[in-house]
């Protein structure tokens, strides 16, 4: 290498070295100028615990008054005005089928189904003994037609009830109500889905056997004591008294809450002495499936019972006129228990909806 090209690399790396340390200072003026722009006379909030930083708060809720005051606010606009009623939840349509009462047939088309189509399957399903029902799905829910917004479905399905108090259903009248929707399936170029016959009239009997077992009314009988008898108007009094409204058959029924039928009172004679104005027995009963919570509702008609009883003069007795005491209300309490528990786990319970269908 000549000496030319030896001074030529040495003075590069002169250069280079001088750009580079210009370069440094350079950038430690411009960081103290930044340094002395920013810096302030307070300490760094975030990192100081001695800076006095105080986190935002709302403030303590006065202690007479610990409820959240936009949830009361809430509460007083809800608040009815004087001499109105509250407004009324709106409701809607629900199911009425349930596979665990019915055998289901399912209808799927791939146009909508206009509701003057259904006409001819509803007209069909009227020949059935038992109770048919009909339903569409609107919004992924099932509503029965009279009651759906929708004028067309894509998916509707029909039950028919397996059981009732009149018993199980035939297999030939569930093959029957299979080929009638089978059969409208087809005339709207839909396809259909059903239970077998055979399938659901093993249900359909099992369902009859679940009957039989729940199927219990339940009696107190009040009678006059030595054949003493009891005023048919006094008896009137006191059941209006005690919120017994008189029914066409001439017995009387008291309601619960939601409006249903808890319990009824029946006198116990004939024409004959209901004419000459006066019963020598009176009959308290509650139909057991009918009634939401029948534990409860029986222990109020033993009150009710024995409030007649020592108004009228009268005395409790069973159903064989024997004298009915305490170790005879809790026997018969036990025995509800223990229906009322069986219905829930076949998931009927007692008052709902699918028991009211089923024990009609």
């Amino acid at each position: 290498m000549s000496d030319l090209q030896l001074a030529l690399i040495a003075l590069g790396a002169v250069f280079v070295a001088g750009v580079a340390g210009y370069n440094a200072l350079q950038e430690r003026r411009a960081r103290r100028r930044a340094e002395a722009a920013f810096r302030g006379g307070h300490p760094d909030a975030l990192l100081d615990p001695e800076s006095g930083r105080r986190e935002p708060v709302l403030g303590a809720l006065p202690e007479e008054s610990p409820q959240d005051p936009a949830l009361g606010a809430i509460d007083r606009v809800l608040e009815p005005v004087a001499g109105e009623e509250p407004p009324a939840a709106p409701s809607s349509p629900s199911s009425v089928i349930s596979s665990r009462i019915d055998t289901i047939a399912l209808v799927l088309a791939d146009e909508p189904v206009a509701r003057a189509q259904v006409e001819p399957l509803l007209d069909a399903l009227e020949s059935h003994a038992t109770p048919v029902h009909v339903e569409g799905l609107v919004d992924e829910q099932w509503m029965p037609l009279e009651d759906s917004p929708a004028e067309s479905w894509r998916e509707l399905r029909a039950g028919l009830q397996l059981a009732s108090r009149a018993g199980p259903v035939a297999e030939e009248e569930i093959a029957a109500f299979n080929e009638t929707v089978a059969g409208f399936a087809a005339s709207i170029n839909a396809v259909s889905q059903r239970e077998g016959p055979a399938a659901a009239a093993a249900r359909s009997r099992e369902l009859d056997r679940f009957c039989a077992e729940a199927d219990i009314e339940v009696a107190v009988n009040v009678v006059g004591r030595a054949g003493a008898t009891f005023a048919i108007a006094r008896v009137k009094s006191l059941a209006l008294e005690n919120g017994f409204a008189e029914t066409g058959s001439g017995a009387f029924e008291r309601r619960g809450p939601g409006g249903a039928p808890a319990m009824s009172l029946r006198l116990a004679e004939g024409e004959a002495r209901r004419e000459a104005g006066y019963v020598t027995g009176l009959t308290f009963a509650l139909d057991v499936p009918h009634v939401a919570d029948p534990v409860a509702v029986f222990d109020a008609m033993g009150r009710t019972a024995e409030a007649f009883a020592a108004a009228l003069g009268g005395e409790l007795v069973d159903d064989e006129r024997r004298p009915l005491a305490a170790p005879g209300f809790a026997a018969i309490r036990r025995s509800l228990e223990a229906v009322a528990e069986r219905m829930q786990a076949h998931g009927i319970p007692p008052g709902g909806t699918l028991a009211r269908r089923l024990f009609s």
